[in-house]
């Protein structure tokens, strides 16, 4: 299966995704943090 790639822009909304809790592991998704303080960040290579 194909990914799709798209560049969000200023304004844009983002897309719902899940991800794993640093913690504890558990699956979080964006928008089970709405309105809620969020940063998300994504650094490449620098781990």
């Amino acid at each position: 299966m194909a990914r799709e790639s798209k560049i969000l822009k200023v304004g844009d909304v983002a897309p719902d995704f899940r991800l794993p809790d640093a913690s504890t592991g558990e699956e979080v998704g964006l928008g089970d943090l709405l309105g809620r303080p969020l940063l998300v960040y994504f650094g490449r290579g620098t781990w």
